[in-house]
């Protein structure tokens, strides 16, 4: 026998009084001890090898558990955030159109004819119409935005860009959709089929779905006479927000995809090509979106399996069943959910999902991935920690990625660089003009910048050259630009001088004609900033109403401000080429001179004198030089008939000298103009010393000006 070495050095221990600390016996029975003894240890060990291999399958286990939850849960709430913000810019925009004057009066209009009993042939063939369709012509120089209602209350269309619909009344689900609409909510309408959406309508279905977006019309009383809708297809930003874009894996199996409350899918999911091979989507449909119900197939469609024969009547997936009961529960918290536990998709594989119904759409959004993908690692125990690290890293970084995209997409909306936006002051067709503070300064700036969506290389050379020639004139009287960059995503902007003013546009709206003592101090301030421009070389060639303002500096009230120098034309650079496209899109015809209607790229200092007195003659007289039904009109009268004098198209009086100045502004041959702005400004003068324009009665002016601002805004 051999004698236990651990016993032996105890026993020695006693013997001299030592107390020797005791070794373990385990390790000793299995080399030392009784084959009992070995087969009681190697059970033990068993035991707590097993629970130990049970302990890591456990803890794997819940750890992919907990990490596919924050990952399902992180990409979906991540594209809630993004269509929140999408949509809230577009329910905006819906807002804007719906308050526009032109668009107000012509629903008025044709709400009126419609109330008097007018056929759905007077409507769709009216005048009204045609206006109101022109009037958002804007709108649909985006290409994604496609189509145009109004719907009155009982659900007749008014209006829409195809005539043919006009006087068509939509289906009870969309009329249900715009009762809040009527209530004056703004809202977005998910997409539906249009056989549905306006029955009888089918010769002009749209081939691809559109999302609709509602805002209220109201009538002079602030009645809600009527709902605008404006569509916008919904396989681009609103299926890239709620598709496959932005999933947390880049994986064959994971998904995404909207539907609705009858489990209609509304987006292009993954798996649309196994739909297809097995024959769930019916001949010659584009894709699966509004051709199929997301129900459960039984079988795995994807290995190749014909679609069965009870596809229609077998039940709804788990998780969209789930979603679509979750609408009548009045706790937010049951309106979302992730389920762990393997289930059918509509394809027949084994997944784990996460939802969300979303009650301000009327939608429900799904992100899913393969059991057998999601689980993974628990078939590899050897490498378990590398691949939990790997995938907690990739959750996490996903996370922290989805997180600051949202967080970016909405601080890109606040800040450009240095400097943070207050609010929209105003919007063209090229960009929009933001009020704004510098972060360190706080000094209140306006930024403009240029819209993503219309970014053409002519935009983008034509916005630089505004803001580098522009920032070259330092007279008292032209803006002055402060900086220029681009964000991060390539979008331009420059950074100006914030006038707390009024354009003349707006002055003589709110006004009419002007008092000859102010018209005077007004065209000398112009024409004293013209003057530098010209002198360096520069014309505007868009001075008019809309780009003069007036404001008070440094206590001095009418002080002028000439913005915008978009179409700036430089005369000594040969170098550069003209953009005759942009001046013949974006040139004012009103104010532009005979030359420059025959062509855009013909102008020198003689054309903005031309403008000049186009926009004297309108603040002497209180109206156009030429009136005219369109543009096409318009420019041949400027091209033809001589233009009226101020004395003949008003009553007030006017200084002959005065008179024969504007008269001259408007030669049809440049050479009968001034050809300098300096005997325009010598003019003004003169007439400032006999009629003077004082500080008094411009202050005065201003007072009331601010207390009727003031009055309105409370």
């Amino acid at each position: 026998m051999i004698p236990d070495p651990t016993l032996e050095r105890e026993a020695a221990g006693k013997q001299r009084g030592v107390r020797l600390p005791r070794q373990p016996r385990s390790l000793a029975v299995v080399f030392f001890g009784t084959t009992e003894q070995r087969v009681e240890a190697v059970a033990v060990a068993i035991i707590l090898l097993a629970g130990l291999g049970y302990w890591t399958y456990t803890g794997v286990k819940e750890s992919l558990e907990g990490v596919r939850t924050a990952s399902l849960r992180t990409v979906l709430e991540s594209k809630v955030v993004a269509l929140d913000v999408w949509a809230g810019t577009k329910r905006a925009e819906a807002d804007r159109w719906a308050a526009d004057p032109a668009v107000v009066d012509a629903v008025g209009r044709l709400h009126a004819a419609a109330r008097a009993g007018a056929t759905r042939e007077a409507l769709g063939a009216s005048a009204e119409r045609e206006r109101f369709v022109k009037t958002l012509a804007p709108f649909f120089a985006d290409r994604e935005n496609v189509a145009v209602n109004v719907v009155d209350r009982e659900g007749r269309i008014l209006a829409t860009r195809a005539g043919e619909y006009a006087g068509r009344r939509v289906g009870a689900s969309t009329l249900a959709d715009l009762a809040p609409v009527f209530k004056g909510q703004g809202r977005l309408i998910s997409p539906r089929p249009e056989a549905e959406r306006v029955p009888q309508a089918r010769a002009h279905e749209f081939a691809r779905p559109i999302v609709w977006f509602a805002a209220p019309v109201r009538d002079a009383d602030g009645r809600v006479i009527a709902a605008l809708e404006l569509g916008t297809y919904a396989d681009t930003r609103f299926a890239g927000i709620l598709g496959l874009s932005g999933l947390v894996d880049a994986s064959a199996t994971a998904d995404a995809y909207a539907f609705d409350d009858s489990g209609l899918l509304l987006t292009e999911p993954r798996h649309a090509a196994a739909l297809r091979q097995a024959g769930v989507l019916p001949a010659g449909a584009r894709g699966a979106a509004f051709n199929v119900k997301l129900r459960d197939p039984g079988r795995d469609l994807t290995q190749g399996e014909p679609r069965p024969g009870d596809l229609d009547e077998r039940p709804l997936t788990a998780i969209v069943e789930r979603a679509i009961r979750s609408r009548s529960d009045a706790d937010p918290r049951a309106r979302h959910g992730v389920l762990l536990e393997p289930h059918r998709n509509y394809v027949g594989r084994d997944v784990i999902s996460a939802w969300q119904w979303l009650p301000a759409y009327d939608i429900g959004v799904a992100v899913e991935v393969d059991t057998e993908e999601a689980y993974a690692p628990l078939r590899y125990l050897t490498v378990a920690v590398q691949v939990l690290f790997a995938m907690l890293v990739l959750a996490v970084g996903v996370a922290l990625a989805s997180t600051f995209s949202v967080a970016s997409m909405r601080r890109e909306t606040r800040q450009l660089g240095q400097y943070r936006l207050e609010k929209q002051i105003a919007e063209g067709g090229q960009a929009t003009v933001h009020r704004a503070f510098h972060a360190l300064l706080r000094r209140p700036t306006a930024v403009k910048i240029l819209k993503r969506h219309l970014a053409t290389d002519e935009l983008i050379a034509r916005f630089e050259r505004e803001v580098q020639l522009a920032s070259s004139l330092v007279h008292p009287a032209t803006v002055e630009i402060f900086d220029y960059g681009r964000t991060r995503d390539g979008t331009f902007f420059y950074v100006m001088e914030y006038i707390d003013g009024i354009t003349l546009a707006e002055l003589l709206e709110k006004d009419g004609p002007q008092p000859v003592p102010r018209v005077a101090h007004i065209v000398k301030q112009v024409c004293e900033s013209l003057r530098e421009a010209h002198g360096k070389g520069f014309v505007h060639r868009d001075i008019k109403p809309g780009n003069v303002m007036l404001c008070e500096r440094g206590g001095v009230a009418d002080v002028v401000k000439v913005l915008d120098f978009g179409l700036i034309k430089d005369i000594y650079a040969t170098d550069t080429r003209d953009i005759t496209q942009y001046a013949t899109v974006l040139g004012t015809p009103l104010f532009m001179a005979p030359e420059r209607i025959r062509d855009p790229a013909d102008a020198d200092a003689r054309a903005d004198v031309y403008a000049v007195g186009a926009v004297a003659f309108l603040l002497l007289a209180g109206k156009r030089v030429f009136e005219a039904p369109n543009d096409v009109e318009l420019k041949r009268l400027i091209l033809e008939v001589d233009a009226p004098r101020v004395t003949r198209a008003t009553d007030r009086p006017v200084p002959e000298v005065l008179d024969d100045l504007v008269a001259r502004c408007l030669a049809k041959d440049r050479a009968d103009r001034p050809q300098r702005v300096d005997e325009l400004i010598a003019v003004c003068a003169q007439l400032l010393r006999e009629h003077p324009w004082t500080q008094d009665a411009a202050a005065r002016w201003w007072q009331d000006y601010y207390a009727g601002r003031e009055a309105a805004a409370t």
